[in-house]
């Protein structure tokens, strides 16, 4: 009997499996290089081409900006033909001042270049608009 269950016991078969080797490390390694360097290069270029293009030229432009402190800033924003001057602290934007025409601090682009003018001008603004409230 023992030779009759011997007989019903199948022979294990050759197993089909390949083993991983390591060229095959390597090369899927070296997709995995190619695949990241392809989504790196796709990020830096839509970085450096600032997101996706928009027909026409922004109204809204931030023309330049202050920190006071850890978490308040003034920023000067360029809103069509207006300039606003904000206080932008946490979870607060508050309008400070208003220039229209005449009062722009940047009339055009050669002074917003300097910003000692920028200084001069905003400091004028402001000891204006203290001594109009007054």
């Amino acid at each position: 009997m023992s030779s009759a269950w011997a007989d019903e016991i199948p022979a294990p078969a050759k197993s089909s499996a390949k083993f991983v080797t390591s060229a095959d490390v390597i090369q899927w390694l070296l997709a995995l290089v190619l695949v990241l360097g392809v989504f790196l290069l796709l990020v830096l270029m839509l970085k450096k081409s600032g997101g996706l293009a928009t027909a026409g030229k922004s109204k809204l432009t931030v023309l330049a900006g202050l920190s006071l402190g850890m978490r308040e800033k003034l920023v000067l924003v360029r809103v069509g033909e207006k300039e606003l001057l904000l206080g932008v602290s946490n979870g607060r934007i508050d309008k400070l001042l208003e220039l229209e025409g005449e009062q722009r601090l940047f009339s055009n682009q050669d002074q917003s270049q300097d910003l000692g003018l920028f200084a001069q001008k905003l400091l004028q603004a402001i000891q204006g608009k203290t001594h109009e409230q007054a």
